[in-house]
């Protein structure tokens, strides 16, 4: 098993409000892991509040299908803890929504811009997630378990 654990339980902007499980939550599985199912600590990466900035979050799925430790049809677990939201779809784009809205992970470097009551930086949106889950299948195969333990996680694999 590899896996890559994300939580966030302080956002670095003052207008997104912290969490207080989020991180414990990542200590948990990652304590699962280890001392249960025995997955080495180095198979484990770990994106802790600052670290899991929305560039960090990114890079480190991306990282996943460049890991020459991850052999084809390998396990991978993916666990993010933290805010999810949502923020209107850009305009004339192909992304196939029924409404308005996308869903997003909201990183530890989210923005939120309260005069217009939306997400201006900072977020994953879900098809930008689950295109980094698609490249990830492409080369590790489709052994992917995702747990997003956030609000609007509905679409993130969509």
């Amino acid at each position: 098993i590899h896996a890559l654990l994300i939580g966030i339980n302080d956002y670095s902007n003052l207008g997104v409000g912290g969490l207080c499980g989020s991180v414990a939550d990542v200590c948990r599985v990652k304590e699962f892991l280890v001392n249960k199912l025995h997955v080495p600590e180095a198979h484990i990466r770990t994106l802790l509040d600052k670290e899991a900035t929305q560039d960090g979050i990114i890079s480190s799925v991306k990282g996943l299908a460049d890991l020459n430790t991850i052999n084809m049809g390998d396990p991978i677990l993916i666990f993010y803890a933290g805010h999810g939201g949502t923020l209107p779809k850009p305009p004339e784009s192909s992304w196939a929504v029924n409404n308005s809205n996308i869903e997003c992970l909201v990183a530890h470097d989210a923005r939120y811009n309260d005069t217009e009551e939306t997400w201006v930086e900072g977020v994953v949106p879900d098809l930008v997630f689950a295109s980094l889950l698609h490249r990830l299948a492409e080369v590790k195969g489709d052994n992917i378990t995702v747990i997003l333990d956030c609000c609007h996680s509905g679409s993130g694999a969509r």
